[in-house]
């Protein structure tokens, strides 16, 4: 979900019993179903590895479980938005590569998820929407990569 979405369903003027539609004025646009995409597609990555990691290594599938649930078993449109910006800050930090290489063993998925998070952020900080010319340089980038052996994969600072 688009965090300009969630910011808005977290409205405090939203969670009282007599709000009705004409109180939600979140205007949709196509940068929020970009986004939404490159959402999807992390989550997908990350259970593509706890799927490998339950045939190989359960403990550690089970630990792996744990940060899944952390980040996306959530109830609450609030606890969403904060994994998201968690999420985000995780991948647009230098120091936390470590961290994304235990959430992607596999460096070409590690780069592309820093590179989406830094495309989200880019986004919410410098008001950059997420364009169609954007994210089709994110994923052929990526696709260009997949075809690589695993060594070649550029380090993003």
């Amino acid at each position: 979900m688009a965090g300009d979405l969630l910011i808005a369903l977290t409205n405090p003027g939203l969670r009282h019993r007599h709000a009705v539609k004409s109180d939600f004025t979140f205007r949709h646009r196509l940068c929020h179903d970009f986004e939404s995409l490159i959402w999807v597609v992390v989550y997908a990555m990350m259970m593509h590895h706890q799927n490998n990691l339950a045939q190989t290594d359960p403990d550690m599938c089970e630990l792996y479980k744990e940060v899944l649930d952390e980040c996306w078993s959530v109830q609450a449109y609030s606890n969403l938005r904060r994994c998201h910006n968690d999420l985000i800050c995780v991948g647009c930090t230098f120091n936390s590569q470590p961290l994304v290489g235990s959430w992607f063993p596999d460096p070409r998925e590690a780069a592309f998820f820093r590179e989406a998070m830094r495309l989200l952020r880019n986004q919410t900080q410098d008001g950059e929407p997420i364009t169609y010319e954007r994210l089709c340089n994110l994923f052929k980038a990526h696709i260009q990569l997949s075809t690589e052996p695993q060594n070649c994969v550029p380090v993003s600072s």
